[in-house]
């Protein structure tokens, strides 16, 4: 009896995702003083301290967005979230639409939308 029991939860363990795979953004906001409200998948961030600001972050495509027209967020840039990798991002103010300035930029890149890869 305990045979099939342990057998239906080594396939449950199996199918679950266990990858707790990291990677990290570094954001750097010009100029240090602007006051940009940004948005990490919908998640409004915490304002850069000193124009920098280290985010801890999962695997996978992330969508920097800034506030938008209307109460929409705006997308700035994808980032490609690399495992144990750090991937710079900086959000210049400067003019009067933010925009992102990656360090490494996708190759199919299309359209004015930015993938930065770490």
């Amino acid at each position: 009896m305990r045979a099939p029991a342990g057998i239906a939860l080594a396939l449950a363990l199996a199918g679950c995702n266990l990858d707790n795979s990291v990677g990290y953004i570094e954001i750097k906001a010009l100029p240090s003083s602007a006051a940009l409200a940004l948005y990490l998948d919908s998640v409004r961030l915490d304002p850069p301290r000193n124009g920098n600001a280290l985010l801890r972050q999962k695997v996978g495509l992330s969508k920097l967005q800034t506030d938008g027209e209307g109460g929409y967020l705006a997308l700035l840039c994808t980032i490609d979230v690399k495992k144990n990798r750090i991937t710079s991002v900086t959000v210049s103010a400067a003019s009067r639409q933010p925009r992102c300035q990656c360090g490494r930029t996708g190759e199919t890149d299309a359209g004015g939308n930015r993938t930065c890869v770490g």
